[in-house]
Protein backbone atom coordinates (compact mmCIF):
# COMPACT_ATOMS: atom_id res chain seq x y z
CA UNK A 1 0.00 0.00 0.00
CA UNK A 2 2.59 2.25 0.72
CA UNK A 3 4.68 2.02 -2.45
CA UNK A 4 0.86 2.72 -4.58
CA UNK A 5 0.72 5.83 -2.51
CA UNK A 6 4.31 6.99 -2.91
CA UNK A 7 3.98 6.48 -6.70
CA UNK A 8 1.44 9.32 -8.32
CA UNK A 9 4.04 12.19 -5.98
CA UNK A 10 6.80 10.88 -7.90
CA UNK A 11 5.03 11.16 -10.86
CA UNK A 12 4.11 14.73 -9.83
CA UNK A 13 7.16 15.91 -9.32
CA UNK A 14 8.47 14.47 -12.33
CA UNK A 15 5.59 16.14 -14.76
CA UNK A 16 5.85 19.36 -12.95
CA UNK A 17 9.81 19.55 -13.72
CA UNK A 18 8.87 18.58 -17.10
CA UNK A 19 6.68 21.27 -17.02
CA UNK A 20 8.78 23.83 -15.96
CA UNK A 21 10.97 23.18 -18.22
CA UNK A 22 9.09 22.92 -21.07
CA UNK A 23 7.35 26.37 -20.08
CA UNK A 24 11.46 28.00 -19.43
CA UNK A 25 12.14 27.23 -23.20
CA UNK A 26 8.95 28.57 -24.08
CA UNK A 27 9.14 31.87 -21.95
CA UNK A 28 12.74 32.48 -23.12
CA UNK A 29 11.55 32.90 -26.55
CA UNK A 30 8.27 34.70 -25.39
CA UNK A 31 7.69 38.80 -25.37
CA UNK A 32 6.86 38.92 -21.74
CA UNK A 33 10.19 37.04 -20.61
CA UNK A 34 11.96 39.21 -18.27
CA UNK A 35 15.60 38.33 -18.59
CA UNK A 36 17.22 38.69 -14.90
CA UNK A 37 14.99 36.44 -13.29
CA UNK A 38 16.69 33.31 -11.21
CA UNK A 39 16.68 29.40 -12.29
CA UNK A 40 14.70 28.53 -8.86
CA UNK A 41 12.05 31.26 -9.37
CA UNK A 42 11.42 29.98 -12.64
CA UNK A 43 12.00 26.79 -12.40
CA UNK A 44 9.85 26.73 -9.62
CA UNK A 45 7.08 24.50 -10.27
CA UNK A 46 7.46 21.67 -8.29
CA UNK A 47 6.85 23.97 -5.14
CA UNK A 48 4.16 25.54 -6.50
CA UNK A 49 1.85 23.29 -4.11
CA UNK A 50 3.44 24.92 -1.15
CA UNK A 51 2.32 28.22 -2.50
CA UNK A 52 -1.02 27.49 -2.26
CA UNK A 53 -3.09 29.40 0.70
CA UNK A 54 -6.03 26.68 1.60
CA UNK A 55 -8.13 29.07 4.01
CA UNK A 56 -11.45 27.79 5.81
CA UNK A 57 -12.35 31.51 5.17
CA UNK A 58 -11.95 32.47 2.08
CA UNK A 59 -13.68 31.20 -0.64
CA UNK A 60 -11.82 31.76 -3.76
CA UNK A 61 -8.45 30.45 -2.15
CA UNK A 62 -10.15 27.28 -1.71
CA UNK A 63 -11.80 26.95 -5.31
CA UNK A 64 -8.54 27.74 -6.41
CA UNK A 65 -6.42 25.28 -4.49
CA UNK A 66 -8.99 22.73 -5.86
CA UNK A 67 -8.67 23.47 -9.35
CA UNK A 68 -4.87 23.56 -8.81
CA UNK A 69 -5.03 19.99 -7.26
CA UNK A 70 -7.46 18.64 -9.84
CA UNK A 71 -5.02 19.49 -12.72
CA UNK A 72 -2.45 18.29 -10.69
CA UNK A 73 -4.21 14.81 -10.49
CA UNK A 74 -4.86 14.96 -14.45
CA UNK A 75 -1.23 15.64 -15.31
CA UNK A 76 0.06 12.94 -12.63
CA UNK A 77 -2.36 10.38 -14.88
CA UNK A 78 -1.07 11.24 -18.28
CA UNK A 79 2.25 10.93 -17.10
CA UNK A 80 1.64 7.80 -15.65
CA UNK A 81 0.73 6.45 -19.14
CA UNK A 82 3.48 8.02 -20.89
CA UNK A 83 5.71 6.51 -18.65
CA UNK A 84 3.78 3.24 -19.87
CA UNK A 85 4.25 4.00 -23.38
CA UNK A 86 7.84 4.69 -23.32
CA UNK A 87 9.98 2.99 -20.45
CA UNK A 88 7.72 -0.59 -20.84
CA UNK A 89 10.10 -1.35 -23.97
CA UNK A 90 13.31 -1.13 -21.24
CA UNK A 91 11.91 -4.06 -19.54
CA UNK A 92 10.61 -5.80 -22.69
CA UNK A 93 12.38 -9.60 -22.21
CA UNK A 94 14.76 -10.54 -24.94
CA UNK A 95 13.67 -13.97 -26.51
CA UNK A 96 15.48 -16.49 -24.55
CA UNK A 97 18.14 -18.42 -26.33
CA UNK A 98 16.50 -21.69 -26.53
CA UNK A 99 14.07 -20.22 -28.57
CA UNK A 100 16.34 -19.29 -30.65
CA UNK A 101 18.35 -21.05 -33.56
CA UNK A 102 21.68 -19.39 -35.30
CA UNK A 103 22.37 -20.71 -39.12
CA UNK A 104 25.57 -19.62 -39.60
CA UNK A 105 27.80 -18.62 -42.26
CA UNK A 106 24.94 -19.79 -44.92
CA UNK A 107 24.53 -18.46 -48.86
CA UNK A 108 20.85 -17.41 -48.75
CA UNK A 109 19.57 -17.68 -51.94
CA UNK A 110 17.54 -14.85 -53.16
CA UNK A 111 14.39 -16.19 -54.99
CA UNK A 112 13.42 -12.90 -56.65
CA UNK A 113 16.24 -11.44 -57.77
CA UNK A 114 18.81 -14.92 -57.94
CA UNK A 115 21.42 -12.86 -56.31
CA UNK A 116 23.72 -15.41 -54.10
CA UNK A 117 24.41 -13.48 -50.64
CA UNK A 118 27.38 -15.37 -49.15
CA UNK A 119 28.35 -15.41 -45.23
CA UNK A 120 25.51 -14.74 -43.75
CA UNK A 121 23.74 -15.82 -40.83
CA UNK A 122 19.93 -16.27 -39.95
CA UNK A 123 17.94 -16.37 -37.08
CA UNK A 124 15.21 -17.86 -36.53
CA UNK A 125 12.74 -17.29 -32.93
CA UNK A 126 10.40 -20.07 -32.60
CA UNK A 127 8.69 -20.17 -36.29
CA UNK A 128 9.73 -17.15 -37.92
CA UNK A 129 13.16 -15.33 -39.26
CA UNK A 130 14.43 -12.89 -36.81
CA UNK A 131 17.15 -11.64 -38.77
CA UNK A 132 19.15 -12.06 -41.65
CA UNK A 133 22.59 -10.12 -42.43
CA UNK A 134 26.02 -10.72 -42.59
CA UNK A 135 27.83 -13.20 -39.85
CA UNK A 136 30.75 -10.74 -39.07
CA UNK A 137 28.50 -8.76 -37.61
CA UNK A 138 25.39 -10.92 -36.72
CA UNK A 139 24.76 -10.31 -32.55
CA UNK A 140 22.49 -13.10 -30.77
CA UNK A 141 23.26 -14.77 -27.27
CA UNK A 142 26.47 -16.68 -27.94
CA UNK A 143 24.60 -19.97 -25.75
CA UNK A 144 21.78 -19.96 -28.54
CA UNK A 145 21.45 -23.28 -30.50
CA UNK A 146 23.54 -22.99 -33.23
CA UNK A 147 24.74 -24.79 -36.97
CA UNK A 148 27.47 -23.93 -39.00
CA UNK A 149 26.43 -23.81 -42.47
CA UNK A 150 29.46 -23.12 -44.27
CA UNK A 151 29.00 -24.84 -48.03
CA UNK A 152 25.20 -24.54 -47.66
CA UNK A 153 22.43 -22.55 -49.44
CA UNK A 154 19.41 -21.48 -48.08
CA UNK A 155 16.19 -21.71 -49.87
CA UNK A 156 12.72 -21.71 -48.78
CA UNK A 157 10.47 -24.39 -48.37
CA UNK A 158 8.96 -25.72 -51.14
CA UNK A 159 5.32 -26.27 -52.59
CA UNK A 160 4.03 -28.57 -54.52
CA UNK A 161 0.46 -27.23 -55.31
CA UNK A 162 -1.24 -29.74 -57.09
CA UNK A 163 -1.63 -32.96 -54.56
CA UNK A 164 -4.46 -35.44 -53.59
CA UNK A 165 -4.01 -35.87 -49.71
CA UNK A 166 -7.03 -38.22 -48.69
CA UNK A 167 -8.78 -39.34 -51.86
CA UNK A 168 -11.54 -41.18 -50.56
CA UNK A 169 -10.30 -44.75 -50.08
CA UNK A 170 -7.63 -45.22 -53.24
CA UNK A 171 -4.78 -44.22 -50.98
CA UNK A 172 -4.59 -45.50 -47.47
CA UNK A 173 -2.00 -44.79 -44.99
CA UNK A 174 -1.49 -41.35 -46.46
CA UNK A 175 -0.79 -39.84 -43.27
CA UNK A 176 2.16 -42.17 -42.63
CA UNK A 177 3.28 -42.35 -45.91
CA UNK A 178 2.73 -38.66 -48.23
CA UNK A 179 2.87 -36.22 -44.85
CA UNK A 180 6.27 -37.48 -43.99
CA UNK A 181 7.49 -37.82 -47.58
CA UNK A 182 6.93 -34.17 -48.41
CA UNK A 183 8.56 -33.03 -45.26
CA UNK A 184 11.93 -35.26 -45.74
CA UNK A 185 12.07 -33.74 -49.51
CA UNK A 186 11.83 -30.10 -48.60
CA UNK A 187 7.95 -29.81 -49.38
CA UNK A 188 6.39 -27.63 -46.74
CA UNK A 189 3.45 -26.54 -48.47
CA UNK A 190 0.99 -28.21 -50.48
CA UNK A 191 -2.17 -27.22 -52.33
CA UNK A 192 -4.73 -29.85 -52.14
CA UNK A 193 -6.71 -30.09 -54.93
CA UNK A 194 -9.19 -32.95 -54.03
CA UNK A 195 -9.91 -34.82 -50.66
CA UNK A 196 -12.03 -35.17 -47.93
CA UNK A 197 -12.30 -32.44 -46.16
CA UNK A 198 -13.05 -33.36 -42.88
CA UNK A 199 -10.07 -35.66 -42.70
CA UNK A 200 -7.51 -32.82 -44.33
CA UNK A 201 -9.22 -30.42 -41.53
CA UNK A 202 -8.20 -33.10 -38.76
CA UNK A 203 -4.71 -33.48 -40.65
CA UNK A 204 -4.11 -29.85 -40.77
CA UNK A 205 -5.89 -28.70 -36.86
CA UNK A 206 -2.79 -31.65 -35.43
CA UNK A 207 -0.16 -30.08 -37.69
CA UNK A 208 -0.75 -26.75 -36.15
CA UNK A 209 -0.57 -27.90 -32.86
CA UNK A 210 2.69 -29.80 -33.38
CA UNK A 211 1.13 -33.44 -33.07
CA UNK A 212 1.72 -34.95 -36.30
CA UNK A 213 4.63 -33.59 -38.43
CA UNK A 214 3.36 -32.19 -41.93
CA UNK A 215 3.25 -29.39 -44.27
CA UNK A 216 1.31 -26.67 -44.45
CA UNK A 217 -1.99 -27.49 -46.07
CA UNK A 218 -4.72 -25.39 -48.45
CA UNK A 219 -7.37 -27.76 -49.11
CA UNK A 220 -10.74 -27.85 -51.47
CA UNK A 221 -12.06 -30.82 -49.91
CA UNK A 222 -14.46 -32.63 -52.31
CA UNK A 223 -14.19 -31.64 -56.22
CA UNK A 224 -17.41 -30.61 -58.18
CA UNK A 225 -17.97 -32.89 -60.89
CA UNK A 226 -20.43 -33.75 -63.29
CA UNK A 227 -23.86 -35.49 -62.71
CA UNK A 228 -21.48 -38.86 -62.49
CA UNK A 229 -17.90 -38.19 -60.97
CA UNK A 230 -15.50 -40.19 -62.11
CA UNK A 231 -13.19 -40.16 -59.00
CA UNK A 232 -14.03 -40.40 -55.08
CA UNK A 233 -14.04 -37.14 -52.62
CA UNK A 234 -16.26 -36.18 -55.23
CA UNK A 235 -19.84 -33.41 -55.47
CA UNK A 236 -22.24 -34.16 -58.39
CA UNK A 237 -23.13 -31.30 -60.48
CA UNK A 238 -26.25 -31.24 -62.19
CA UNK A 239 -27.87 -28.31 -62.37
CA UNK A 240 -26.66 -24.45 -61.62
CA UNK A 241 -28.78 -24.99 -57.96
CA UNK A 242 -26.63 -27.92 -57.37
CA UNK A 243 -23.53 -25.75 -58.04
CA UNK A 244 -24.74 -22.93 -55.91
CA UNK A 245 -25.37 -25.44 -53.18
CA UNK A 246 -22.49 -27.19 -53.47
CA UNK A 247 -20.13 -23.82 -53.35
CA UNK A 248 -21.79 -22.20 -50.70
CA UNK A 249 -21.93 -25.47 -48.18
CA UNK A 250 -17.65 -25.78 -48.76
CA UNK A 251 -17.48 -22.15 -47.71
CA UNK A 252 -19.62 -22.60 -45.11
CA UNK A 253 -17.53 -25.79 -43.98
CA UNK A 254 -14.12 -24.29 -44.63
CA UNK A 255 -13.16 -25.14 -47.96
CA UNK A 256 -10.14 -22.74 -48.75
CA UNK A 257 -11.15 -23.01 -52.78
CA UNK A 258 -13.32 -24.74 -55.30
CA UNK A 259 -11.90 -27.29 -57.45
CA UNK A 260 -13.41 -27.88 -60.55
CA UNK A 261 -13.28 -31.45 -62.32
CA UNK A 262 -13.93 -31.80 -66.09
CA UNK A 263 -17.36 -33.34 -66.65
CA UNK A 264 -19.63 -30.07 -65.13
CA UNK A 265 -22.63 -29.32 -67.47
CA UNK A 266 -21.93 -25.73 -69.08
CA UNK A 267 -24.86 -23.68 -66.94
CA UNK A 268 -23.60 -25.02 -64.02
CA UNK A 269 -19.88 -23.73 -64.59
CA UNK A 270 -20.78 -20.70 -64.59
CA UNK A 271 -23.42 -21.09 -61.11
CA UNK A 272 -20.19 -22.42 -60.02
CA UNK A 273 -18.43 -19.08 -60.99
CA UNK A 274 -21.00 -16.94 -59.68
CA UNK A 275 -21.52 -18.59 -56.54
CA UNK A 276 -17.69 -18.34 -55.80
CA UNK A 277 -17.47 -14.68 -56.35
CA UNK A 278 -20.42 -14.29 -53.92
CA UNK A 279 -18.85 -16.48 -51.40
CA UNK A 280 -15.01 -15.15 -52.03
CA UNK A 281 -14.05 -17.50 -52.75
CA UNK A 282 -11.29 -18.51 -55.33
CA UNK A 283 -12.34 -21.64 -58.00
CA UNK A 284 -9.83 -23.17 -59.48
CA UNK A 285 -9.28 -26.43 -61.29
CA UNK A 286 -10.01 -28.33 -64.47
CA UNK A 287 -11.29 -26.09 -67.82
CA UNK A 288 -14.18 -28.31 -67.79
CA UNK A 289 -15.06 -29.87 -71.64
CA UNK A 290 -18.11 -27.93 -71.94
CA UNK A 291 -15.78 -24.52 -72.14
CA UNK A 292 -13.33 -22.61 -73.51
CA UNK A 293 -10.32 -21.70 -71.75
CA UNK A 294 -10.85 -17.91 -72.60
CA UNK A 295 -14.17 -18.16 -71.03
CA UNK A 296 -12.86 -19.39 -67.94
CA UNK A 297 -10.22 -17.05 -67.61
CA UNK A 298 -12.58 -14.33 -68.15
CA UNK A 299 -15.26 -15.51 -65.24
CA UNK A 300 -11.97 -15.24 -62.56
CA UNK A 301 -10.86 -19.07 -62.50
CA UNK A 302 -7.87 -18.53 -60.79
CA UNK A 303 -5.62 -21.75 -61.76
CA UNK A 304 -5.60 -24.03 -64.78
CA UNK A 305 -4.79 -27.48 -64.32
CA UNK A 306 -2.88 -29.79 -66.61
CA UNK A 307 -2.72 -27.46 -69.33
CA UNK A 308 -6.64 -28.78 -70.11
CA UNK A 309 -8.29 -26.24 -72.60
CA UNK A 310 -4.50 -25.05 -73.66
CA UNK A 311 -4.64 -27.31 -76.24
CA UNK A 312 -8.28 -27.07 -77.22
CA UNK A 313 -8.29 -23.10 -77.11
CA UNK A 314 -5.60 -22.93 -79.98
CA UNK A 315 -6.72 -25.62 -81.88
CA UNK A 316 -8.76 -24.58 -85.33
CA UNK A 317 -11.39 -27.42 -84.26
CA UNK A 318 -12.10 -25.97 -81.00
CA UNK A 319 -15.91 -25.80 -81.24
CA UNK A 320 -15.41 -29.65 -82.44
CA UNK A 321 -13.27 -30.42 -78.95
CA UNK A 322 -16.29 -28.70 -77.10
CA UNK A 323 -18.39 -31.67 -78.37
CA UNK A 324 -15.60 -34.05 -77.03
CA UNK A 325 -14.10 -37.01 -78.96
CA UNK A 326 -10.26 -35.20 -78.30
CA UNK A 327 -7.06 -36.91 -78.93
CA UNK A 328 -3.45 -35.72 -78.57
CA UNK A 329 -3.27 -36.77 -81.72
CA UNK A 330 -6.05 -34.06 -82.68
CA UNK A 331 -4.23 -31.80 -80.81
CA UNK A 332 -1.28 -31.56 -82.86
CA UNK A 333 -2.89 -31.86 -86.03
CA UNK A 334 -4.86 -28.89 -85.43
CA UNK A 335 -2.61 -26.71 -83.72
CA UNK A 336 -2.78 -22.93 -84.63
CA UNK A 337 -0.03 -20.42 -83.84
CA UNK A 338 -1.74 -17.73 -83.64
CA UNK A 339 -4.75 -18.84 -81.58
CA UNK A 340 -2.43 -19.90 -79.06
CA UNK A 341 -0.51 -16.82 -79.19
CA UNK A 342 -4.13 -15.10 -78.63
CA UNK A 343 -5.76 -17.11 -75.63
CA UNK A 344 -1.68 -16.73 -74.16
CA UNK A 345 -2.39 -12.95 -74.32
CA UNK A 346 -5.59 -13.45 -72.62
CA UNK A 347 -4.42 -15.51 -69.55
CA UNK A 348 -1.50 -12.95 -69.26
CA UNK A 349 -3.93 -10.14 -69.08
CA UNK A 350 -6.04 -11.97 -66.34
CA UNK A 351 -3.04 -13.39 -64.62
CA UNK A 352 -4.27 -16.94 -65.36
CA UNK A 353 -2.00 -19.14 -63.48
CA UNK A 354 -0.95 -22.28 -65.04
CA UNK A 355 -0.05 -25.35 -63.18
CA UNK A 356 1.02 -27.82 -65.92
CA UNK A 357 1.73 -31.12 -63.44
CA UNK A 358 4.40 -31.73 -66.46
CA UNK A 359 6.11 -35.04 -64.52
CA UNK A 360 3.05 -36.40 -64.74
CA UNK A 361 2.05 -35.68 -68.47
CA UNK A 362 5.23 -37.00 -69.30
CA UNK A 363 3.94 -40.09 -66.51
CA UNK A 364 0.59 -40.84 -68.27
CA UNK A 365 1.83 -41.02 -71.64
CA UNK A 366 4.51 -43.26 -71.05
CA UNK A 367 2.67 -45.55 -68.33
CA UNK A 368 2.70 -48.53 -70.84
CA UNK A 369 6.11 -48.39 -71.89
CA UNK A 370 8.16 -47.11 -68.62
CA UNK A 371 9.88 -49.77 -66.36
CA UNK A 372 9.23 -49.28 -62.86
CA UNK A 373 11.14 -52.04 -61.19
CA UNK A 374 14.35 -50.04 -60.85
CA UNK A 375 12.80 -46.86 -58.96
CA UNK A 376 14.06 -47.39 -55.26
CA UNK A 377 11.25 -45.14 -54.39
CA UNK A 378 8.82 -48.03 -54.45
CA UNK A 379 9.88 -49.09 -51.22
CA UNK A 380 7.51 -46.03 -49.85
CA UNK A 381 4.87 -46.92 -51.23
CA UNK A 382 1.93 -49.84 -50.28
CA UNK A 383 0.98 -52.50 -51.92
CA UNK A 384 -2.22 -51.58 -52.51
CA UNK A 385 -1.11 -48.05 -53.66
CA UNK A 386 0.74 -50.20 -56.57
CA UNK A 387 -1.29 -53.35 -57.01
CA UNK A 388 -4.82 -51.38 -56.41
CA UNK A 389 -5.23 -47.79 -57.82
CA UNK A 390 -2.17 -47.39 -59.50
CA UNK A 391 -2.99 -50.64 -61.60
CA UNK A 392 -6.59 -48.85 -61.76
CA UNK A 393 -5.10 -45.91 -63.63
CA UNK A 394 -2.90 -47.65 -65.68
CA UNK A 395 -5.63 -50.03 -67.26
CA UNK A 396 -7.73 -46.66 -67.59
CA UNK A 397 -5.09 -44.42 -69.08
CA UNK A 398 -3.95 -47.11 -72.13
CA UNK A 399 -7.40 -47.75 -73.18
CA UNK A 400 -8.05 -44.43 -73.25
CA UNK A 401 -4.87 -43.40 -76.07
CA UNK A 402 -6.84 -44.93 -78.59
CA UNK A 403 -5.55 -44.11 -81.87
CA UNK A 404 -2.63 -42.20 -80.40
CA UNK A 405 0.41 -44.35 -80.68
CA UNK A 406 3.55 -44.19 -78.79
CA UNK A 407 5.25 -41.52 -81.49
CA UNK A 408 2.11 -39.73 -81.02
CA UNK A 409 2.62 -39.45 -77.54
CA UNK A 410 6.26 -38.56 -77.44
CA UNK A 411 5.66 -35.76 -79.96
CA UNK A 412 3.08 -34.47 -77.91
CA UNK A 413 5.16 -34.00 -74.54
CA UNK A 414 7.55 -32.02 -76.60
CA UNK A 415 4.69 -30.19 -77.55
CA UNK A 416 3.38 -29.53 -74.13
CA UNK A 417 6.96 -28.36 -73.45
CA UNK A 418 6.89 -26.06 -76.33
CA UNK A 419 3.30 -24.17 -74.94
CA UNK A 420 4.74 -24.00 -71.81
CA UNK A 421 7.31 -22.03 -72.60
CA UNK A 422 5.39 -19.74 -75.19
CA UNK A 423 2.90 -18.91 -72.07
CA UNK A 424 5.92 -18.38 -69.81
CA UNK A 425 7.80 -15.67 -72.19
CA UNK A 426 3.88 -14.09 -72.89
CA UNK A 427 3.76 -13.52 -69.33
CA UNK A 428 1.33 -16.28 -67.96
CA UNK A 429 2.10 -17.01 -64.29
CA UNK A 430 3.06 -20.91 -63.22
CA UNK A 431 2.87 -23.16 -60.46
CA UNK A 432 4.50 -26.32 -59.58
CA UNK A 433 2.34 -28.83 -58.93
CA UNK A 434 2.53 -33.16 -59.23
CA UNK A 435 -0.62 -34.39 -58.83
CA UNK A 436 1.06 -36.78 -56.50
CA UNK A 437 -0.26 -40.00 -55.01
CA UNK A 438 -2.99 -40.13 -58.09
CA UNK A 439 -0.90 -39.86 -61.03
CA UNK A 440 0.86 -43.72 -61.38
CA UNK A 441 4.61 -43.41 -59.89
CA UNK A 442 4.19 -39.78 -59.12
CA UNK A 443 5.86 -40.08 -55.51
CA UNK A 444 4.75 -37.66 -52.40
CA UNK A 445 7.84 -35.07 -52.08
CA UNK A 446 10.21 -36.71 -54.76
CA UNK A 447 8.38 -35.72 -57.75
CA UNK A 448 8.35 -32.40 -57.11
CA UNK A 449 12.16 -32.16 -57.97
CA UNK A 450 11.75 -33.55 -61.29
CA UNK A 451 8.87 -31.53 -62.04
CA UNK A 452 11.18 -28.62 -61.58
CA UNK A 453 13.09 -30.15 -63.74
CA UNK A 454 10.87 -30.31 -66.76
CA UNK A 455 9.99 -26.85 -66.43
CA UNK A 456 13.86 -26.00 -67.47
CA UNK A 457 13.06 -28.62 -69.58
CA UNK A 458 10.63 -26.42 -71.28
CA UNK A 459 12.96 -23.25 -71.20
CA UNK A 460 12.87 -21.88 -68.14
CA UNK A 461 15.97 -20.82 -66.19
CA UNK A 462 16.75 -22.88 -62.94
CA UNK A 463 15.84 -19.04 -61.15
CA UNK A 464 12.65 -19.06 -63.04
CA UNK A 465 11.90 -23.07 -61.68
CA UNK A 466 12.85 -22.51 -58.59
CA UNK A 467 10.40 -19.43 -58.31
CA UNK A 468 7.23 -21.71 -59.44
CA UNK A 469 7.44 -23.59 -56.04
CA UNK A 470 8.56 -20.79 -53.45
CA UNK A 471 7.67 -17.08 -54.13
CA UNK A 472 5.16 -17.88 -57.12
CA UNK A 473 3.16 -20.31 -54.43
CA UNK A 474 3.15 -17.19 -51.83
CA UNK A 475 1.98 -14.90 -54.59
CA UNK A 476 -0.55 -17.21 -55.77
CA UNK A 477 -1.98 -17.27 -51.98
CA UNK A 478 -1.68 -13.29 -51.13
CA UNK A 479 0.66 -14.30 -48.64
CA UNK A 480 3.96 -12.74 -50.23
CA UNK A 481 4.61 -10.98 -46.39
CA UNK A 482 4.86 -14.25 -44.61
CA UNK A 483 6.19 -16.72 -46.99
CA UNK A 484 8.18 -17.42 -50.42
CA UNK A 485 11.67 -16.21 -49.55
CA UNK A 486 14.24 -15.77 -46.90
CA UNK A 487 13.33 -12.74 -45.30
CA UNK A 488 12.84 -10.97 -41.69
CA UNK A 489 9.60 -11.65 -40.63
CA UNK A 490 8.80 -14.19 -42.65
CA UNK A 491 7.89 -17.66 -41.84
CA UNK A 492 10.71 -20.24 -40.79
CA UNK A 493 9.97 -23.08 -43.71
CA UNK A 494 13.28 -23.50 -45.37
CA UNK A 495 15.58 -26.05 -46.71
CA UNK A 496 19.67 -26.11 -46.90
CA UNK A 497 21.06 -27.71 -50.07
CA UNK A 498 24.88 -28.79 -50.22
CA UNK A 499 24.54 -27.33 -53.48
CA UNK A 500 23.78 -24.29 -55.88
CA UNK A 501 20.35 -24.71 -57.15
CA UNK A 502 20.47 -21.88 -59.68
CA UNK A 503 23.27 -23.99 -61.10
CA UNK A 504 21.80 -27.19 -61.71
CA UNK A 505 18.14 -27.18 -60.55
CA UNK A 506 19.23 -30.79 -59.91
CA UNK A 507 20.66 -29.49 -56.58
CA UNK A 508 17.48 -29.06 -55.21
CA UNK A 509 17.54 -32.87 -54.36
CA UNK A 510 20.58 -32.24 -52.25
CA UNK A 511 19.26 -31.33 -48.66
CA UNK A 512 21.20 -31.13 -46.04
CA UNK A 513 18.50 -30.10 -43.48
CA UNK A 514 14.64 -29.05 -43.47
CA UNK A 515 13.40 -26.32 -41.48
CA UNK A 516 9.72 -26.41 -40.57
CA UNK A 517 7.87 -23.98 -38.82
CA UNK A 518 10.98 -23.41 -37.12
CA UNK A 519 11.57 -26.91 -36.11
CA UNK A 520 15.38 -27.95 -37.98
CA UNK A 521 15.38 -31.62 -38.92
CA UNK A 522 19.09 -32.65 -39.37
CA UNK A 523 19.99 -35.13 -42.59
CA UNK A 524 19.98 -38.20 -40.36
CA UNK A 525 16.50 -37.16 -38.72
CA UNK A 526 15.34 -37.35 -42.53
CA UNK A 527 16.69 -41.02 -42.74
CA UNK A 528 14.85 -41.93 -40.15
CA UNK A 529 11.91 -40.64 -40.97
CA UNK A 530 12.06 -41.90 -44.63
CA UNK A 531 13.40 -45.35 -42.10
CA UNK A 532 9.53 -44.99 -40.65
CA UNK A 533 7.76 -44.67 -44.56
CA UNK A 534 9.13 -47.56 -45.44
CA UNK A 535 8.00 -49.82 -42.29
CA UNK A 536 5.08 -47.98 -42.92
CA UNK A 537 4.82 -48.94 -46.36
CA UNK A 538 5.28 -52.03 -45.71
CA UNK A 539 2.19 -52.58 -42.77
CA UNK A 540 0.07 -51.75 -45.37
CA UNK A 541 -1.93 -54.65 -46.69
Amino acid sequence: MAASKKAPQIAIVFFMDFSARRSQRTDRNSPHHTPGKGAAESAGAPCVAKNVQVNSGGKTDSMRAMKILGRLAVHSGILFLICLFFFEPLHAQKPAADDLLILNNVTVVDVRTGDLQPEQTVILERNHIASVGPSKSAKYPRNAPSVNCRGLFLIPGLWDMHVHLVFGEWFPGAQDISLPLFVANGVTGVRDMGSELDSVQGWRNEIEAGRLTGPRIYTSGPMLDGPKPRFPSSVAIATPEDAHRAVADLKRRGADFIKLQSLIPRDAVFAIAEEAKKQEIPFEGHVPDSVRASEMSAAGMKSFEHLIGIFEGSSLAEDDFLKGNKTEGKFLATYDVTRAAALAAILAKNQTWQCPTLVWERGGNLVDVSDFNKDTRVKYVPASWKNKTWKRFTDEITQGYGADDLVTRKRFIEKELEVVGMLHKTGVPFLAGTDTPAGVHIFPGYSLHEELQRFVAAGFTPLEALQTATINPARFFGMEDQTGTVEKGKLADLVLLSANPLEDIANTQKIAAVILNGRYFYRAELDKMLGRVETAAHRQP
